[in-house]
């Protein structure tokens, strides 16, 4: 609850000062006029996980991957509205030769997108909606568990590059912070990006 309360005022300032960038550089700049207006974006990529477990801390792994896709309306201006979902393990925990119990934690987000494209390639997302929690624990002697619980007001940040192939493919690299309220859960992405203009 305390690190809500610290980063909200912070990424409203970051999300004031994107959106102002990008009114004035509208203003100065014509923008050329697009053919497609819609992109589907599909990437993957290794994440990090920012292990806050009180029990079996050394025992997790904090390496992990992570799948994201958007669908977003992108008209001739510089800032993009959409809906972004994807995969992404958050931690592992294996204890090794103590136990055979395996536990795996991932959480499938389904956020609301906001981009801003600053620069030539650059961007920057800001994304808020829920997450779907799975928890798995898989073991010999008493079966397999499966459990799942809805987080809400999660959030994620991406900073990345894109770069235009041709007319309707793009490619790009991305570093995404997610955060899930619900158990405090953080990890650090870096996706490649796949862009195809619809």
């Amino acid at each position: 609850m305390m690190l809500n309360k610290k980063l909200i005022p912070f990424l409203s300032a970051v999300i004031l000062c994107f959106f102002v960038t990008t009114i004035l550089a509208q203003e100065s700049t014509a923008a050329k006029p697009r053919k497609h207006k819609f992109t589907l974006y599909a990437g993957a990529g290794p994440n990090v996980y920012f292990n806050n477990l009180a029990l079996a801390k050394d025992y997790v792994k904090e390496i992990n991957y992570s799948f994201a896709g958007r669908f977003m309306w992108e008209p001739e201006h510089n800032l993009s509205l959409g809906i972004e979902s994807g995969y992404y393990c958050l931690y592992t925990v294996d204890f090794k030769e103590q136990s055979d119990v395996n536990i795996k934690n991932a959480a499938i987000p389904i956020q609301l997108v906001v981009c801003m494209k600053f620069l030539k390639h650059f961007y920057f997302s800001f994304a808020s909606g829920q997450s779907i929690l799975m928890n798995d624990i898989t073991q010999t002697l008493n079966g397999d568990i499966s459990a799942s619980t809805i987080s809400l007001g999660d959030f994620a940040g991406s900073l990345g590059y894109k770069w235009d192939l041709k007319e309707r493919f793009s490619l790009g690299a991305e570093t995404k912070f997610f955060y899930a309220s619900k158990l405090n859960d953080k990890n650090l992405a870096l996706l490649f990006m796949v862009g195809y203009h619809l």
